[in-house]
C-alpha cells in the first residue's frame, strides 16, 4: 500500500509540475514579440540584422503616445547584396530593401534597424482604412503575400540611405588649400610653398585628385648657396575609407613641372653666379587622412605624405662639369590642408 501510494503522489507531482510549465510557457507566449525571420542572410550577420531590428523597433515603440497595434511579422531576407525588409502590422503589409554593398559592416544592423522601424512608423501613422483587416489574401504568409491597396510602401533604399551617417554616403567633390614642406634635391634642401587640389569621386571608393604645388628654398654648398624654385601639377588615383570621422585614401601619380636653380657663391669664391630652368618630375606615391568634426560638416582637415622618385632630374654645374646642387633622387612631401566639400550626393 506504502509502495502504491509513493507512485500515486509521484504521478501527481509530476502532472503539476507539467500544468505549471504549460501555463507559463502560454503566458510567456502572449506576451513575446511578434514573429520575426532572418531568411538567405550569412550566419556572420543575421544575428546582427535582426538586433539591430529588434532595437530600433522596441526604441520607436516605447515612444509612442498611445498603444500601436501589434506588429503581426517581421522578415528579413538577403537577396545578393540587399536586405528585403517586410512588415506585418495591423492586418497590412509594407516593404523596403536596403542596399548593403556599399556599407560598412559596422553600419549594415543599424540601416536594416532603421529601413524597418520607418515601416513600423508608417503602419502606425497609416489611416484606419489602411489597417482595417486583410483579405485572405493579405493573410497570408508575411513573405509571399501582396501589400494591400491602401498600404504606401517607402521608396526603395530611399528612407534607409537618409538614415545613414553622412560618412557612408558617397564622396562628393572637394576643394582643398594647405601648406607644403618637401624634401628635394642632392644635397637635401628643403621647400616650403603651398598646394592647392581639387578631389573628385569615381564611385564608393576609387577618386581621382589633381594638385598644384609650389614651393621654394635654399641648399647649402662648399662653394654657393642655391636657391631653388618648384612649380609642378600632380595627378594622382587614391582608394579611400571612412572610419567614424577620419577618412583614409592612399594611391599612386605623378608630378612634373618647372625647377628654376639660381646660384649665389660665397664672398671668397671666384666664382660667378648664374641661373637656368628645365622641366622635372616623376611618379610619386600619397597617403592622407582627414578628419571631420561632424556628419554635417563640409570641412576636412587633412595631413598628407608623399614620397616620390625623379625621372627626369635638373643639374646645376660648375664650369659645366661638376655638380653643385640637382634635382634628382628621391623626394618626401608633407602637407596639411583644409578641405571644403563642394557637394554631397545622398
Amino acid at each position: 500500500m506504502r509502495g502504491s501510494g509513493s507512485r500515486t503522489g509521484a504521478v501527481t507531482l509530476v502532472a503539476s509540475l507539467l500544468a505549471t510549465m504549460a501555463s507559463a510557457g502560454r503566458v510567456a507566449g502572449a506576451e513575446a514579440p511578434g514573429r520575426m525571420r532572418v531568411v538567405d542572410c550569412p550566419g556572420e550577420i543575421a544575428g546582427q540584422l535582426a538586433a539591430g531590428a529588434k532595437l530600433e523597433i522596441d526604441v520607436l515603440l516605447r515612444e509612442q503616445a498611445s498603444a500601436p497595434p501589434p506588429l503581426e511579422a517581421l522578415v528579413i531576407r538577403c537577396v545578393e547584396a540587399s536586405a528585403q525588409i517586410a512588415v506585418t502590422m495591423g492586418g497590412a503589409r509594407r516593404e523596403t530593401t536596403v542596399q548593403l554593398g556599399g556599407l560598412a559592416v559596422e553600419h549594415r544592423a543599424r540601416a536594416v534597424g532603421l529601413a524597418a522601424a520607418e515601416l513600423v512608423q508608417a503602419s502606425i501613422n497609416a489611416p484606419a482604412a489602411a489597417t482595417s483587416p486583410a483579405s485572405p489574401a493579405a493573410s497570408a504568409p508575411p513573405e509571399t503575400t501582396p501589400a494591400p491597396a491602401g498600404a504606401t510602401a517607402p521608396t526603395v533604399t530611399a528612407a534607409a540611405s537618409a538614415s545613414l551617417p553622412a560618412a557612408e554616403r558617397r564622396t562628393s567633390l572637394g576643394l582643398g588649400v594647405g601648406g607644403l614642406a618637401q624634401w628635394l634635391g642632392r644635397p637635401a634642401a628643403l621647400l616650403l610653398g603651398a598646394r592647392v587640389a581639387l578631389r573628385y569621386p569615381l564611385g564608393a571608393v576609387l577618386l581621382a585628385v589633381t594638385s598644384v604645388d609650389g614651393a621654394m628654398g635654399t641648399a647649402s654648398t662648399p662653394n654657393a648657396e642655391v636657391e631653388a624654385r618648384t612649380a609642378t601639377a600632380g595627378l594622382h588615383l587614391y582608394a579611400g575609407r571612412t572610419v567614424g570621422p577620419l577618412r583614409l585614401e592612399a594611391g599612386p601619380g605623378a608630378r612634373v613641372g618647372w625647377a628654376h636653380l639660381s646660384g649665389r657663391p660665397v664672398a671668397a669664391s671666384a666664382f660667378d653666379g648664374a641661373a637656368l630652368s628645365a622641366v622635372w618630375g616623376g611618379p610619386e606615391v600619397r597617403g592622407r587622412v582627414a578628419y571631420r568634426p561632424g556628419d554635417r560638416s563640409a570641412l576636412s582637415l587633412g595631413l598628407e605624405l608623399g614620397a616620390g622618385l625623379v625621372v627626369r632630374p635638373v643639374h646645376g654645374l660648375r664650369d659645366g662639369t661638376d655638380p653643385v646642387y640637382a634635382v634628382e633622387g628621391t623626394w618626401l612631401s608633407v602637407a596639411l590642408d583644409l578641405s571644403l566639400t563642394l557637394g554631397r550626393e545622398p
